[in-house]
């Protein structure tokens, strides 16, 4: 009976020494990551705020919307603004123009940004979205620093134009693109395009930025988290304009603030007895490993 107890302890203390060691390995392993999200209630509130002071503000209704994936229970495509627009021809019936802009959602921390995706879906049977590209304005860095937009891959044969031509999505259309700051752009000889070659965000920086707030925070002996920091955003000026068969027709200017702000993730270990053998306190020598790891102190 009791050369059972000590194969028994023995063959514990191995299992429990390889599951150690495993989940030393596995912490090298492992990498923080950013979660960046679109603010919703800014882009909402302040697109509400603009439609209130319509003349008709009851034609255009605002909110966000997150569609799920087909076949992929549980997962969902990234949030986008859906803007309702009452058609001229039915009062009574309503179509989304669906603003996407992006990337959002978990990124490595040396992950650089060039440029940001700008998706614009026009449901409408009678009306013509414009984006007014000279009016817009993007936002990065700790100091958030604003520059003006500016499309990437436009043709061109000199510098960068003074004034940009509007984008125009028609009724059934969609329109996509790239775009960053004015100032990350360079003249690709080769294609002989306007391309973004220098980075827009660096979310190294971000994280830094996240860090120095918490130890701050710390500091300051404050016990409520550190809210999530702007990591970059787009104030999207569009125009929607109903096609009628009056000569006049009313266009509708909206200023759309897409902000993404980004929290901290620690990367963990999925496996649970990993997970808790790197929470208890690190052994000094072997053989104070087994009691440090199990009692949470060594052994006297």
């Amino acid at each position: 009976m009791g050369s059972d107890v000590l194969i028994l302890t023995i063959y514990f203390l191995v299992i429990i020494y390889v599951l150690y060691q495993m989940a030393l390995s596995i912490e090298n392993t492992l990498e923080d990551k950013l979660r960046v999200s679109l603010d919703r209630d800014t882009l909402v509130n302040q697109v509400n705020q603009q439609l209130q002071h319509l003349p008709n503000p009851q034609m255009i209704t605002a909110k966000v919307d997150q569609m799920p994936m087909k076949g992929m229970k549980g997962m969902m495509f990234p949030p986008f603004l859906n803007l309702r627009v009452t058609s001229h021809n039915n009062l009574n019936e309503k179509f989304p123009v669906m603003v996407d802009v992006g990337p959002v959602g978990k990124m490595p921390m040396g992950r650089t940004i060039r440029d940001l995706s700008v998706n614009i879906q026009n449901t409408t049977n009678d009306s013509q979205i414009f984006v007014d590209w000279d009016k817009s304005t993007i936002t990065s860095g700790k100091a958030r620093r604003t520059q003006r937009v500016v499309r990437s891959g436009v043709a061109i044969t000199g510098g960068l134009p003074q004034a940009q031509l509007l984008s125009v999505v028609n009724p059934g259309e969609t329109f996509m693109a790239q775009v960053t700051g004015e100032n990350c752009l360079g003249f690709d000889p080769d294609s002989q395009t306007l391309q973004a070659k220098r980075a827009l965000v660096d979310m190294m920086n971000v994280a830094d930025f996240i860090t120095d707030a918490m130890e701050l925070n710390v500091k300051l002996g404050e016990t409520e988290p550190v809210p999530p920091i702007l990591a970059y955003g787009v104030r999207l000026m569009i125009g929607i304009r109903q096609i009628t068969d009056q000569q006049q027709s009313q266009t509708t200017y909206l200023m759309l603030p897409f902000e993404f702000k980004a929290i901290l993730l620690e990367d963990t270990i999925a496996f649970p007895p990993l997970r808790w053998l790197l929470s208890r306190p690190r052994p000094t020598n072997a053989r104070d490993a087994l009691s440090t790891l199990l009692l949470g102190r060594p052994r006297f």
